[in-house]
């Protein structure tokens, strides 16, 4: 897919809007290059932590379990658009304002990437958890005015610039993991629904557009990245009906490990909702009660969003579950005997223990050169977690081309292997619950 480009090398990166000045190191002084709508107001669910993660202390390893199953969880990557759109003899764009050719990405970008991934496969593991936002995912416009997924008038023009779109940016998503010998298991995210807000206070054709077509969009997600070659899903345990048929599922992904997959984006009330649905909670009820019968050491759910609650919070809106902890699902995954709940949104770090069960926030932005990912062991009695952090640098300089208004920083790279943050060890206590036995760093649980 890549040889041309990196033939090219760090030439092709193209839309340069208005930006903060270039900087090898971001802060928060920079704004998250791909979020449109301004961060919420912090709220008290909302934990702020003086330290970015790039700058968190390290920690001694996490033990290794003799014979444990091994996976890595990796919410919000890459939560950004990054292909190559001059390969396969696509035709170019041109940038009118820059008169750059139009790309999503280049050398340093691929190589940053092959570094990160390859180290994820370094791990013994060949499952990847990614609760969220593959994508940028704010399709059918084109602020720049390109032409590259064709013209954005309409309501049909947008959706079909939508697709095509998807068709260059989630294969080459996939591709990236496939080459290094990896599955992945991904959840829906609000990127891969358009990225909130779906509404606003005055009307915007781009919002109503994708919160009209929400089913649709989620049917092209489906396509993508839950779809076999031949056309049958991925995973047969998911529900029959309702919305989220074709976006949950749960697979056995070893003896000791359940994982159970929610779609927790429901379009209802002419708005979407960070909820399930009645269907997807009545199947979530099923699964859990068969598992209980099968003795599964390890249930795990995985979903976009936390639970509210003090959590570290990087550069997000910071969506979070409807209800929380009073709601439905949370009783039922209680009910259940869910041992770990896996979100990302938060792009940080951040463990709680309530009603038996490990909340774990985590996740990171790539392109801000905090690459993170949690690497996981499971036996029949234990339960190991480790946070992995990376300490990369990116220049503002160039932005690559995206779809809406501001581009990616043209240049990032990772140099150096990732440092441990965060230990957790679990085990099962007498009563069959989960104890932590040892905690430190970022995934110490908080109070």
């Amino acid at each position: 897919m890549l040889a041309a480009l990196v033939a090219g090398a760090l030439g092709c990166s193209s839309v340069t809007p208005p930006a903060p000045s270039a900087s090898a190191t971001p802060t928060g002084d920079h704004p998250a290059p791909t979020v449109d709508a301004s961060p919420r107001t912090p709220g008290p669910d909302v934990e702020l932590d003086a330290r970015g993660p790039r700058e968190r202390p390290p920690v001694p390893p996490a033990p290794e379990l003799a014979d444990a199953y091994r996976f890595v969880s990796a919410p919000d990557f890459l939560n950004q658009d990054v292909a190559d759109l001059t390969a396969g003899g696509r035709r170019t764009h041109v940038v009118k304002g820059t008169g750059e050719v139009a790309n999503s990405t280049n050398a340093s970008y691929e190589t940053a990437l092959d570094r990160v991934i390859d180290e994820m496969a370094s791990h013994g593991t060949r499952d990847v958890l990614v609760p969220g936002d593959l994508v940028e995912g704010r399709w059918g416009r084109d602020d720049a005015r390109t032409g590259v997924f064709g013209p954005v008038r309409t309501e049909a023009q947008r959706m079909r610039a939508w697709r095509r779109a998807a068709d260059v940016y989630y294969p080459a998503w996939f591709e990236r993991f496939d080459d290094h010998d990896l599955r992945t298991y991904p959840a829906v995210g609000d990127h891969e629904v358009g990225d909130d807000p779906w509404r606003t206070s005055r009307r915007n054709p781009w919002v109503d557009f994708k919160r009209r077509h929400v089913p649709q969009i989620k049917e092209i997600f489906a396509d993508h990245a839950l779809t076999r070659a031949d056309g049958r899903p991925r995973f047969t345990d998911r529900p029959r009906r309702g919305p989220a048929r074709r976006t949950a599922y749960a697979v056995r992904l070893d003896a000791d490990v359940l994982l159970v997959t929610l779609d927790v984006f429901e379009r209802r009330g002419g708005d979407v909702h960070i909820s399930v649905d009645p269907a997807q909670l009545r199947w979530l009820e099923g699964v859990l009660r068969r598992a209980r019968r099968a003795d599964v050491p390890w249930v795990m759910v995985q979903a976009h969003t936390p639970m509210p609650g003090p959590v570290r919070v990087r550069n997000s809106t910071h969506l979070v579950y409807e209800g929380g902890l009073r709601s439905d699902l949370w009783r039922t995954m209680v009910d259940g005997g869910v041992d770990v709940y896996l979100s990302g949104e938060v792009h940080d770090q951040t463990v709680r223990q309530r009603d038996g069960i490990l909340e774990v926030s985590h996740g990171s932005l790539f392109y801000r050169g905090e690459a993170s990912y949690v690497v996981g062991q499971a036996t029949r009695d234990e339960l190991v977690l480790e946070n992995r952090q990376f300490r990369g640098t990116v220049g503002y300089d160039e932005r690559l081309w995206t779809t809406s208004r501001q581009g990616a920083p043209g240049e990032i790279t990772y140099p150096l292997r990732s440092i441990v943050t965060g230990t957790l060890v679990a085990s099962r206590s007498r009563s069959g619950g989960l104890r932590v036995e040892d905690a430190d760093g970022v995934l110490a649980p908080r109070g």
